[in-house]
Protein backbone atom coordinates (compact mmCIF):
# COMPACT_ATOMS: atom_id res chain seq x y z
CA UNK A 1 0.00 0.00 0.00
CA UNK A 2 3.03 2.22 0.37
CA UNK A 3 3.75 2.07 -3.52
CA UNK A 4 0.11 1.76 -4.35
CA UNK A 5 0.40 3.37 -7.93
CA UNK A 6 3.10 0.64 -8.86
CA UNK A 7 1.10 -2.22 -7.25
CA UNK A 8 -1.90 -1.03 -9.19
CA UNK A 9 -0.24 -1.32 -12.57
CA UNK A 10 1.34 -4.32 -11.45
CA UNK A 11 -1.90 -5.83 -10.38
CA UNK A 12 -3.51 -4.84 -13.80
CA UNK A 13 -0.75 -6.26 -15.30
CA UNK A 14 -1.23 -9.73 -14.17
CA UNK A 15 -5.26 -8.79 -14.36
CA UNK A 16 -5.47 -7.90 -18.09
CA UNK A 17 -3.04 -10.40 -18.95
CA UNK A 18 -4.80 -13.54 -17.13
CA UNK A 19 -8.17 -12.31 -18.87
CA UNK A 20 -6.48 -12.26 -22.45
CA UNK A 21 -4.69 -15.80 -22.49
CA UNK A 22 -8.42 -16.93 -20.54
CA UNK A 23 -10.50 -15.54 -23.20
CA UNK A 24 -8.55 -16.36 -26.48
CA UNK A 25 -8.47 -20.07 -24.75
CA UNK A 26 -12.09 -19.75 -24.44
CA UNK A 27 -12.32 -18.82 -28.42
CA UNK A 28 -10.21 -21.18 -28.98
CA UNK A 29 -12.53 -24.17 -27.13
CA UNK A 30 -15.20 -22.73 -29.14
CA UNK A 31 -13.24 -22.99 -32.34
CA UNK A 32 -12.45 -26.52 -32.03
CA UNK A 33 -16.09 -27.22 -31.14
CA UNK A 34 -16.93 -25.59 -34.11
CA UNK A 35 -14.72 -27.77 -36.06
CA UNK A 36 -15.72 -30.89 -34.77
CA UNK A 37 -19.46 -30.19 -34.92
CA UNK A 38 -19.35 -29.44 -38.71
CA UNK A 39 -17.08 -32.38 -39.02
CA UNK A 40 -19.25 -34.76 -36.94
CA UNK A 41 -22.61 -33.83 -37.14
CA UNK A 42 -23.00 -30.81 -39.61
CA UNK A 43 -21.70 -32.80 -42.24
CA UNK A 44 -22.79 -36.18 -40.55
CA UNK A 45 -19.67 -37.59 -40.98
CA UNK A 46 -20.81 -39.44 -37.70
CA UNK A 47 -17.73 -40.43 -35.25
CA UNK A 48 -16.45 -43.41 -37.25
CA UNK A 49 -17.09 -44.61 -40.62
CA UNK A 50 -16.65 -47.89 -42.39
CA UNK A 51 -16.13 -48.40 -46.00
CA UNK A 52 -14.93 -51.07 -48.47
CA UNK A 53 -11.49 -50.90 -49.03
CA UNK A 54 -10.35 -48.69 -51.51
CA UNK A 55 -13.31 -46.68 -52.38
CA UNK A 56 -12.90 -43.56 -51.20
CA UNK A 57 -10.31 -43.21 -53.49
CA UNK A 58 -11.53 -44.84 -56.30
CA UNK A 59 -12.85 -42.80 -59.44
CA UNK A 60 -13.13 -45.19 -62.12
CA UNK A 61 -15.88 -46.61 -64.37
CA UNK A 62 -16.84 -49.28 -61.74
CA UNK A 63 -18.19 -47.68 -58.34
CA UNK A 64 -20.71 -50.47 -57.78
CA UNK A 65 -17.95 -53.15 -57.04
CA UNK A 66 -16.92 -50.99 -53.68
CA UNK A 67 -20.68 -50.87 -52.40
CA UNK A 68 -21.44 -51.94 -49.37
CA UNK A 69 -24.14 -55.09 -50.33
CA UNK A 70 -27.30 -55.18 -48.23
CA UNK A 71 -26.13 -58.18 -46.73
CA UNK A 72 -23.02 -56.63 -45.82
CA UNK A 73 -24.48 -53.33 -44.39
CA UNK A 74 -26.95 -55.74 -42.24
CA UNK A 75 -24.27 -57.34 -40.31
CA UNK A 76 -22.47 -54.16 -39.84
CA UNK A 77 -25.96 -53.06 -38.50
CA UNK A 78 -26.11 -55.58 -36.06
CA UNK A 79 -22.73 -54.98 -35.13
CA UNK A 80 -23.13 -51.64 -33.98
CA UNK A 81 -26.71 -52.55 -32.45
CA UNK A 82 -24.92 -54.86 -30.38
CA UNK A 83 -22.06 -52.35 -28.90
CA UNK A 84 -23.25 -50.29 -26.35
CA UNK A 85 -21.25 -47.24 -27.08
CA UNK A 86 -22.92 -47.15 -30.41
CA UNK A 87 -25.89 -45.00 -30.76
CA UNK A 88 -26.58 -45.33 -34.69
CA UNK A 89 -25.61 -46.97 -37.41
CA UNK A 90 -26.58 -45.25 -40.63
CA UNK A 91 -25.98 -46.29 -44.26
CA UNK A 92 -25.02 -43.42 -46.62
CA UNK A 93 -24.63 -43.24 -50.62
CA UNK A 94 -22.78 -40.98 -52.20
CA UNK A 95 -24.31 -39.53 -55.76
CA UNK A 96 -23.35 -37.49 -58.68
CA UNK A 97 -25.37 -36.43 -61.61
CA UNK A 98 -27.05 -33.99 -63.19
CA UNK A 99 -30.53 -32.36 -61.71
CA UNK A 100 -32.90 -30.72 -64.37
CA UNK A 101 -35.31 -27.85 -63.59
CA UNK A 102 -37.70 -25.91 -66.52
CA UNK A 103 -34.64 -27.37 -68.99
CA UNK A 104 -31.94 -25.96 -67.19
CA UNK A 105 -29.34 -28.25 -65.95
CA UNK A 106 -26.74 -27.90 -63.39
CA UNK A 107 -24.00 -30.90 -61.78
CA UNK A 108 -24.34 -32.13 -57.62
CA UNK A 109 -22.66 -34.21 -55.83
CA UNK A 110 -25.26 -35.67 -52.80
CA UNK A 111 -25.92 -37.99 -49.70
CA UNK A 112 -28.22 -40.18 -49.57
CA UNK A 113 -29.61 -41.62 -46.27
CA UNK A 114 -32.91 -42.31 -44.16
CA UNK A 115 -33.99 -38.71 -43.17
CA UNK A 116 -34.63 -39.60 -40.03
CA UNK A 117 -31.50 -41.17 -38.79
CA UNK A 118 -29.58 -38.01 -40.69
CA UNK A 119 -31.68 -35.52 -38.69
CA UNK A 120 -30.44 -37.61 -35.22
CA UNK A 121 -27.12 -37.13 -36.27
CA UNK A 122 -27.46 -33.56 -37.85
CA UNK A 123 -29.20 -32.09 -34.49
CA UNK A 124 -26.87 -33.27 -32.14
CA UNK A 125 -24.68 -30.08 -33.63
CA UNK A 126 -24.59 -27.64 -30.66
CA UNK A 127 -21.72 -25.29 -31.69
CA UNK A 128 -22.85 -24.14 -35.14
CA UNK A 129 -25.93 -22.29 -34.09
CA UNK A 130 -27.42 -19.69 -36.54
CA UNK A 131 -28.48 -16.90 -34.25
CA UNK A 132 -32.18 -17.64 -34.94
CA UNK A 133 -31.87 -21.27 -34.82
CA UNK A 134 -33.06 -22.45 -37.76
CA UNK A 135 -30.79 -24.88 -40.19
CA UNK A 136 -33.11 -24.52 -43.01
CA UNK A 137 -35.64 -22.59 -45.20
CA UNK A 138 -38.84 -24.98 -46.19
CA UNK A 139 -40.32 -28.28 -44.40
CA UNK A 140 -39.01 -31.32 -43.08
CA UNK A 141 -38.14 -34.47 -45.43
CA UNK A 142 -39.32 -37.52 -43.26
CA UNK A 143 -39.35 -41.38 -43.70
CA UNK A 144 -42.08 -40.84 -45.44
CA UNK A 145 -41.56 -38.47 -48.13
CA UNK A 146 -39.15 -40.50 -49.99
CA UNK A 147 -39.32 -37.57 -52.90
CA UNK A 148 -38.33 -34.81 -50.73
CA UNK A 149 -34.79 -33.25 -51.47
CA UNK A 150 -32.70 -30.50 -49.65
CA UNK A 151 -30.53 -28.25 -51.62
CA UNK A 152 -28.33 -25.42 -50.68
CA UNK A 153 -28.76 -21.73 -50.88
CA UNK A 154 -26.26 -21.47 -53.63
CA UNK A 155 -27.70 -23.90 -56.37
CA UNK A 156 -31.26 -22.39 -55.28
CA UNK A 157 -29.84 -19.02 -56.43
CA UNK A 158 -28.02 -20.15 -59.55
CA UNK A 159 -30.96 -22.43 -60.89
CA UNK A 160 -34.16 -19.85 -59.50
CA UNK A 161 -34.88 -23.32 -57.63
CA UNK A 162 -37.15 -22.51 -54.52
CA UNK A 163 -39.21 -24.62 -52.14
CA UNK A 164 -41.93 -26.86 -53.71
CA UNK A 165 -39.86 -26.58 -57.26
CA UNK A 166 -40.28 -29.81 -58.87
CA UNK A 167 -37.56 -31.07 -60.61
CA UNK A 168 -35.79 -34.52 -62.27
CA UNK A 169 -32.48 -36.39 -60.74
CA UNK A 170 -30.61 -38.16 -63.62
CA UNK A 171 -27.93 -40.40 -62.74
CA UNK A 172 -26.21 -43.25 -64.32
CA UNK A 173 -26.94 -46.15 -62.24
CA UNK A 174 -24.64 -48.86 -60.93
CA UNK A 175 -24.99 -50.77 -64.24
CA UNK A 176 -24.13 -47.84 -66.27
CA UNK A 177 -27.76 -46.94 -67.46
CA UNK A 178 -28.83 -43.50 -67.23
CA UNK A 179 -31.73 -43.36 -64.75
CA UNK A 180 -34.25 -39.77 -64.32
CA UNK A 181 -36.46 -39.76 -61.43
CA UNK A 182 -39.11 -36.70 -60.58
CA UNK A 183 -38.00 -34.80 -56.96
CA UNK A 184 -39.52 -32.20 -55.29
CA UNK A 185 -37.47 -29.30 -53.15
CA UNK A 186 -38.37 -29.33 -49.42
CA UNK A 187 -35.61 -27.29 -47.99
CA UNK A 188 -33.33 -25.38 -48.94
CA UNK A 189 -29.87 -24.45 -46.76
CA UNK A 190 -26.29 -24.15 -46.11
CA UNK A 191 -23.81 -26.64 -45.88
CA UNK A 192 -20.99 -26.47 -43.77
CA UNK A 193 -18.49 -25.86 -46.58
CA UNK A 194 -18.42 -23.27 -49.15
CA UNK A 195 -17.39 -25.40 -51.36
CA UNK A 196 -20.29 -27.61 -51.64
CA UNK A 197 -22.72 -24.77 -51.01
CA UNK A 198 -23.34 -24.43 -55.00
CA UNK A 199 -23.60 -28.00 -55.81
CA UNK A 200 -25.07 -30.08 -52.87
CA UNK A 201 -28.02 -32.26 -52.74
CA UNK A 202 -29.05 -34.70 -50.23
CA UNK A 203 -31.80 -37.26 -50.86
CA UNK A 204 -33.31 -39.82 -48.77
CA UNK A 205 -31.80 -43.15 -49.19
CA UNK A 206 -34.92 -45.10 -50.72
CA UNK A 207 -34.78 -42.27 -53.45
CA UNK A 208 -30.85 -42.80 -53.54
CA UNK A 209 -30.82 -46.19 -54.26
CA UNK A 210 -33.73 -46.19 -56.52
CA UNK A 211 -31.69 -43.46 -58.75
CA UNK A 212 -28.45 -45.97 -58.92
CA UNK A 213 -31.07 -49.37 -59.04
CA UNK A 214 -29.14 -50.47 -55.97
CA UNK A 215 -29.91 -52.18 -52.38
CA UNK A 216 -26.14 -51.33 -51.22
CA UNK A 217 -24.45 -47.99 -49.57
CA UNK A 218 -21.28 -45.93 -50.02
CA UNK A 219 -20.54 -46.50 -46.27
CA UNK A 220 -21.72 -46.63 -43.40
CA UNK A 221 -21.35 -43.73 -40.58
CA UNK A 222 -21.56 -44.63 -36.85
CA UNK A 223 -22.45 -41.69 -34.12
CA UNK A 224 -21.30 -42.55 -30.57
CA UNK A 225 -23.05 -41.66 -27.35
CA UNK A 226 -19.81 -40.16 -26.23
CA UNK A 227 -16.88 -39.06 -28.46
CA UNK A 228 -14.35 -39.98 -25.82
CA UNK A 229 -15.44 -43.35 -27.00
CA UNK A 230 -13.90 -43.00 -30.59
CA UNK A 231 -10.59 -44.53 -30.72
CA UNK A 232 -11.85 -47.90 -28.96
CA UNK A 233 -15.00 -48.20 -31.25
CA UNK A 234 -12.32 -47.82 -33.81
CA UNK A 235 -10.19 -50.24 -32.72
CA UNK A 236 -13.77 -52.77 -32.72
CA UNK A 237 -14.99 -52.42 -35.69
CA UNK A 238 -11.12 -53.05 -36.94
CA UNK A 239 -10.84 -56.38 -35.48
CA UNK A 240 -14.19 -57.39 -36.17
CA UNK A 241 -13.61 -56.41 -40.12
CA UNK A 242 -10.49 -57.34 -41.21
CA UNK A 243 -8.35 -54.25 -42.49
CA UNK A 244 -7.56 -56.03 -46.05
CA UNK A 245 -11.09 -55.88 -47.42
CA UNK A 246 -12.79 -52.88 -45.13
CA UNK A 247 -11.52 -49.39 -44.23
CA UNK A 248 -12.16 -48.06 -40.73
CA UNK A 249 -12.22 -44.56 -40.58
CA UNK A 250 -12.37 -42.07 -37.31
CA UNK A 251 -14.04 -38.66 -37.68
CA UNK A 252 -10.56 -36.64 -37.17
CA UNK A 253 -9.00 -38.68 -40.38
CA UNK A 254 -12.11 -37.67 -42.63
CA UNK A 255 -10.71 -34.32 -43.10
CA UNK A 256 -7.29 -32.99 -41.95
CA UNK A 257 -9.14 -29.65 -41.16
CA UNK A 258 -9.41 -30.23 -37.70
CA UNK A 259 -5.98 -31.63 -36.74
CA UNK A 260 -4.30 -28.57 -38.54
CA UNK A 261 -6.62 -26.12 -37.19
CA UNK A 262 -5.96 -27.49 -33.68
CA UNK A 263 -1.83 -27.27 -34.41
CA UNK A 264 -2.09 -23.78 -35.36
CA UNK A 265 -4.20 -22.58 -32.40
CA UNK A 266 -2.09 -24.27 -30.03
CA UNK A 267 0.84 -22.73 -31.62
CA UNK A 268 -0.77 -19.52 -31.50
CA UNK A 269 -1.71 -19.91 -28.27
CA UNK A 270 1.86 -20.51 -26.68
CA UNK A 271 3.30 -17.74 -28.53
CA UNK A 272 0.52 -15.51 -26.82
CA UNK A 273 0.81 -17.05 -23.21
CA UNK A 274 5.13 -16.76 -23.81
CA UNK A 275 4.86 -12.95 -24.94
CA UNK A 276 1.95 -11.96 -22.05
CA UNK A 277 3.72 -14.08 -19.32
CA UNK A 278 7.10 -11.70 -20.08
CA UNK A 279 5.30 -8.59 -20.34
CA UNK A 280 4.01 -9.65 -16.64
CA UNK A 281 7.00 -10.91 -15.48
CA UNK A 282 8.80 -7.68 -16.66
CA UNK A 283 6.24 -5.49 -15.09
CA UNK A 284 6.80 -7.47 -12.12
CA UNK A 285 10.69 -7.14 -11.94
CA UNK A 286 10.06 -3.35 -12.39
CA UNK A 287 7.12 -2.86 -9.58
CA UNK A 288 9.89 -4.99 -6.89
CA UNK A 289 12.86 -3.64 -7.92
CA UNK A 290 12.08 0.08 -7.71
CA UNK A 291 10.63 -1.20 -4.04
CA UNK A 292 13.74 -2.63 -2.86
CA UNK A 293 15.68 0.44 -4.05
CA UNK A 294 12.92 2.58 -1.66
CA UNK A 295 13.34 -0.04 1.28
CA UNK A 296 17.02 -0.55 1.27
CA UNK A 297 17.51 0.51 4.84
CA UNK A 298 14.50 -1.38 6.07
CA UNK A 299 16.72 -4.16 4.66
CA UNK A 300 19.67 -3.64 6.42
CA UNK A 301 17.36 -2.92 9.37
CA UNK A 302 16.24 -6.25 9.26
CA UNK A 303 19.57 -7.92 8.76
CA UNK A 304 20.88 -5.68 11.85
CA UNK A 305 18.05 -7.56 13.85
CA UNK A 306 19.11 -11.00 12.43
CA UNK A 307 17.50 -11.71 8.98
CA UNK A 308 19.09 -13.79 7.00
CA UNK A 309 19.43 -12.91 3.19
CA UNK A 310 16.64 -16.14 2.27
CA UNK A 311 14.67 -14.00 4.62
CA UNK A 312 14.71 -11.26 2.50
CA UNK A 313 13.84 -12.87 -0.50
CA UNK A 314 11.79 -14.44 1.24
CA UNK A 315 9.59 -11.33 2.15
CA UNK A 316 9.72 -9.90 -1.33
CA UNK A 317 8.27 -13.53 -2.85
CA UNK A 318 5.48 -13.26 -0.82
CA UNK A 319 4.62 -9.58 -1.57
CA UNK A 320 5.45 -10.50 -5.36
CA UNK A 321 2.84 -13.48 -4.93
CA UNK A 322 0.23 -11.83 -2.98
CA UNK A 323 0.10 -9.19 -6.17
CA UNK A 324 -0.02 -11.87 -8.64
CA UNK A 325 -2.78 -13.47 -6.41
CA UNK A 326 -5.00 -10.21 -6.31
CA UNK A 327 -3.91 -9.68 -10.66
CA UNK A 328 -5.31 -13.44 -11.33
CA UNK A 329 -8.18 -12.90 -9.20
CA UNK A 330 -9.76 -9.79 -10.59
CA UNK A 331 -8.58 -11.00 -14.10
CA UNK A 332 -10.62 -14.14 -13.37
CA UNK A 333 -13.56 -11.88 -12.63
CA UNK A 334 -12.91 -10.11 -15.87
CA UNK A 335 -12.49 -13.16 -18.01
CA UNK A 336 -16.30 -14.94 -16.61
CA UNK A 337 -17.47 -11.17 -16.79
CA UNK A 338 -16.59 -11.09 -20.70
CA UNK A 339 -17.92 -14.42 -21.31
CA UNK A 340 -21.50 -13.78 -19.64
CA UNK A 341 -21.20 -10.59 -21.72
CA UNK A 342 -20.71 -12.65 -24.91
CA UNK A 343 -23.03 -15.22 -23.91
CA UNK A 344 -26.07 -12.08 -23.27
CA UNK A 345 -25.16 -10.51 -26.45
CA UNK A 346 -25.08 -13.41 -29.00
CA UNK A 347 -22.89 -12.01 -31.36
CA UNK A 348 -22.56 -13.57 -34.58
CA UNK A 349 -20.07 -14.22 -37.79
CA UNK A 350 -18.85 -16.42 -40.52
CA UNK A 351 -16.51 -18.46 -39.68
CA UNK A 352 -14.34 -20.78 -42.03
CA UNK A 353 -16.18 -24.33 -41.55
CA UNK A 354 -19.49 -22.67 -42.82
CA UNK A 355 -21.49 -20.39 -45.42
CA UNK A 356 -24.06 -19.19 -42.58
CA UNK A 357 -23.62 -16.88 -39.79
CA UNK A 358 -23.62 -18.44 -36.51
CA UNK A 359 -23.48 -17.14 -32.87
CA UNK A 360 -19.99 -17.39 -31.35
CA UNK A 361 -18.86 -17.86 -27.93
CA UNK A 362 -16.14 -17.77 -25.14
CA UNK A 363 -16.20 -21.05 -23.24
CA UNK A 364 -15.12 -20.72 -19.98
CA UNK A 365 -12.41 -23.72 -19.37
CA UNK A 366 -11.78 -24.49 -15.79
CA UNK A 367 -8.62 -26.51 -16.95
CA UNK A 368 -6.44 -23.09 -17.97
CA UNK A 369 -8.68 -20.98 -15.82
CA UNK A 370 -6.63 -23.06 -13.04
CA UNK A 371 -3.59 -23.39 -14.05
CA UNK A 372 -2.92 -19.90 -15.88
CA UNK A 373 -3.64 -18.36 -12.32
CA UNK A 374 -0.94 -20.70 -10.54
CA UNK A 375 1.69 -19.65 -13.58
CA UNK A 376 1.18 -15.95 -12.98
CA UNK A 377 1.30 -16.37 -9.23
CA UNK A 378 4.29 -18.18 -9.99
CA UNK A 379 5.96 -15.79 -12.26
CA UNK A 380 5.01 -12.86 -10.46
CA UNK A 381 6.17 -14.31 -8.03
CA UNK A 382 10.03 -15.58 -9.32
CA UNK A 383 10.36 -12.00 -10.72
CA UNK A 384 10.71 -11.02 -7.13
CA UNK A 385 13.59 -13.43 -6.47
CA UNK A 386 16.36 -11.41 -8.55
CA UNK A 387 16.37 -7.42 -6.85
CA UNK A 388 15.59 -9.65 -3.55
CA UNK A 389 19.02 -10.96 -3.88
CA UNK A 390 21.08 -8.18 -5.26
CA UNK A 391 20.10 -6.18 -2.01
CA UNK A 392 20.05 -9.11 0.25
CA UNK A 393 23.55 -9.30 -0.50
CA UNK A 394 24.30 -5.77 0.17
CA UNK A 395 26.61 -5.39 3.67
CA UNK A 396 24.28 -4.30 6.37
CA UNK A 397 26.16 -0.77 6.80
CA UNK A 398 25.81 -0.43 3.15
CA UNK A 399 22.60 -0.71 3.49
CA UNK A 400 21.43 1.16 6.76
CA UNK A 401 23.32 4.47 4.78
CA UNK A 402 21.31 3.95 2.06
CA UNK A 403 19.99 7.38 1.25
Amino acid sequence: MRNARRSITTIAAVALGYAAINILAGFTAYMFASIEDAHIYEQVNGHAQIWKKGARDYGGPDPASFLITEEEFNEIKAFGDADSRIELSAGLLELKGNIDFEGSQGFFVGQAMVPSEKDAIHTRSTALRSADGSTYEGKPITDDTPFGIQITTGMAENMNLSVDSNVILITPSVTGQLNALDAQVFQIADVASEALNNRYLFVPLELGQELYDTKGVSCVRFMLHSADDTDAVVAALREKFPEDQWEVIPWYDVSKLYLRTKRMFDIIFGLVFAIIATIVTMSVLNTIGMAVVERTREIGTLRAIGLKQPGVVRLFGIESAFLGIIGATVGLILTVAFAAAVAGIKPTWEPPVTAREIVWEIRVQPFYLSLTFGLLVLFTALAAIAPARRAAKQSIVDSLGHV
